[in-house]
């Protein structure tokens, strides 16, 4: 069952602008999404313009995903949960993000960037499943570096 889901406090607190457009946003996951990050000019990098759109990424456990067959089915479903639920006032950049190491993306539990907790070189080390006007499916080898994603705020963690 799909969710709209309570956003952090750290985000009322430190980016009370993003949080006003979040809270209002009707942001829904997927049950497959255990973990929402915000990056990008409206999370802690700061220096958004009026126009800035809000990048969020929706952390999936790839190997229950597997299990069920269909991946890239699912991981359509998962984006398309939260874009058609979508109502907030800025345009919304999201990705499903996946282990692709079997390192449980442990590199993104921190808000700024810990080269001793990355489980490899740090360059195209996780699964990215993109749904955007023209194109849907996996973004692989564009030789994103782990940490040009920095800093990140979580902004919501399924509770188990």
């Amino acid at each position: 069952m799909d969710g709209i889901i309570k956003i952090s406090e750290k985000i009322k607190n430190r980016l009370p602008k993003t949080y006003e457009i979040l809270k209002d946003s009707n942001l829904t996951v997927h049950p497959y999404v255990y973990k929402v990050i915000l990056t990008g000019s409206r999370g802690l990098a700061g220096n958004y313009r009026p126009d800035s759109d809000i990048d969020l990424s929706l952390l999936v456990d790839i190997k229950k995903i597997k299990s069920n067959g269909k991946e890239e089915v699912i991981l359509k479903e998962v984006l398309d949960t939260t874009m058609r639920k979508w109502k907030g006032k800025v345009e919304l950049d999201t990705a499903a993000v996946f282990d692709i190491n079997n390192c449980n993306l442990k590199c993104l539990n921190y808000e700024e960037s810990d080269v001793k907790d990355y489980c490899s070189k740090g360059t195209d080390c996780i699964g990215l499943y993109k749904l955007q006007k023209e194109f849907s499916g996996y973004v692989s080898n564009i030789g994103i570096d782990i940490k040009w994603i920095y800093p990140l705020i979580s902004v919501w963690e399924r509770k188990e």
